[in-house]
């Protein structure tokens, strides 16, 4: 009998707790990306996050101390992204910064929990350098160099990362997410009063907020390219 129990005993399967594999950061940033991509939600909590990996909220201290440094660390996953998503050589510097720019806003719409705090975290991570690199090296085959160079990507850098985390927050809290006009409103004008307003009424309605990005990052551009030929 005890030799029976033995081997009972021996061939019972190893608890899940036993079995289960450590959990590492990279567990949480892959579970994080997940829940930031959610549509119509601007906010990530340790306890959404706990409850993703299927672990208690405590355990993700273990690789994030604070709420900022797991932000951080995910933003900085949308710069690498971004880079990663711009094809166009430097050497093609116009072209280069508007695909920069587009993907910018295509990784910030994918993922707006992350985006809306684009403007107010610096990640001193890789994929922030490298996106700096990145535009500074646009620049510099422009013509560019020194304080000059320094400014305008600063002004473009500034411009991209506002534009497109405001307009990853407004399509997060749209009621219809397929909406792209860039003023919401009726936009009513007494011609008397207002009358530029009351007769581009239509023109303004029709604007769509994409192409008036873009529209942004194209001046800047153009008015980057002037600065190098003066």
């Amino acid at each position: 009998m005890r030799e029976g129990k033995e081997s009972d005993m021996a061939s019972k399967p190893t608890t899940s707790k036993a079995a289960k594999a450590p959990l590492d950061r990279e567990v949480f940033v892959e579970a994080a990306l997940r829940l930031a991509s959610r549509p119509h939600s601007l906010s990530l909590t340790y306890r959404e996050l706990g409850n993703e990996v299927g672990v208690d909220p405590t355990a993700i201290y273990r690789h994030f101390l604070k709420k900022e440094s797991l932000m951080q660390e995910l933003l900085d996953r949308l710069f690498k992204m971004t880079c990663e998503r711009t094809k166009t050589p430097v050497t093609d510097w116009e072209e280069c910064l508007i695909e920069f720019a587009e993907a910018t806003l295509d990784t910030f719409l994918e993922y707006p929990a992350i985006a809306v705090t684009a403007t107010s975290l610096t990640t001193s991570g890789q994929g922030e350098l490298d996106s700096i690199e990145l535009m500074l090296s646009c620049f510099a085959q422009a013509g560019l160099e020194g304080k000059e160079l320094a400014e305008q990507y600063a002004i473009f850098g500034a411009y991209v990362l506002a534009g497109a985390a405001g307009l990853a927050r407004d399509e997060a809290e749209s009621a219809d997410a397929s909406g792209n006009e860039w003023f919401a409103g009726p936009l009513l004008a007494d011609p008397a009063k207002n009358p530029l307003v009351a007769s581009l009424r239509e023109d303004i309605l029709a604007l769509d907020h994409r192409e008036i990005f873009l529209a942004g990052v194209r001046q800047i551009i153009r008015s980057a390219k002037i600065k190098s030929q003066a």
